[in-house]
């Protein structure tokens, strides 16, 4: 593995258990067993180090997403949108990249605070078009109710998975699965015609 990936690694460790403003990039540097002015051959600053990270997140939230809402196989869009809270339930409850993620949107460091809510508006606009997507074929096939808006859909799911970050800091895994199913009864119920 390369030490730009070693390094990236330790620091999505140390960001997601520590915070940004705790992690000295001594401390990155010691994990991945080089000197910190070594650390500046791969990036300019642990700012630098840090919205890369973001942006690599980003990235696989936004995958996740397509991936989890892909119509493949003649999927109902009922079991697109429970493969989708499934799987970002896998990602939240993941040790490194999901703790990371909670972390920065809920967290954000005061100095990157401007710069990561323009990451994540235009992550957003990202993520909005296959959500929508998935919106316009339940309307056109009549899985979901008629009279759903395509922002009162978009708006609930971001706040049914809003709602998941934040029980996760509140639960083991098999309670959050188990509120995680109803949830999705109460969800479904109010979205299927």
């Amino acid at each position: 593995m390369s030490t730009s990936r070693r390094i990236r690694e330790a620091g999505l460790r140390l960001f997601a258990r520590q915070g940004y403003e705790a992690t000295p990039l001594s401390a990155i540097a010691a994990e991945v067993g080089i000197r910190t002015p070594s650390l500046y051959n791969h990036f300019a600053s642990k700012e630098a180090l840090f919205l890369a990270l973001v942006s690599e997140v980003e990235q696989e939230v936004l995958a996740l997403i397509h991936q989890s809402l892909d119509a493949r196989h003649g999927d109902s869009v009922k079991q697109q949108l429970e493969r989708l809270l499934a799987a970002m339930s896998d990602f939240i409850f993941d040790s490194g990249k999901g703790v990371f993620y909670k972390r920065f949107l809920l967290f954000p460091p005061p100095a990157l605070r401007d710069e990561l809510q323009r990451i994540n508006r235009q992550s957003e606009t990202a993520i909005d078009a296959p959500l929508r997507d998935c919106w316009r074929r339940g309307i056109e096939c009549g899985e979901l109710r008629a009279d759903l808006g395509e922002r009162d859909f978009i708006s609930a799911l971001y706040c049914v998975i809003d709602g998941l970050f934040s029980e996760s800091f509140l639960y083991s895994r098999d309670e959050f699965d188990r509120r995680l199913a109803g949830v999705w009864r109460v969800l479904w119920a109010g979205l299927c015609a």
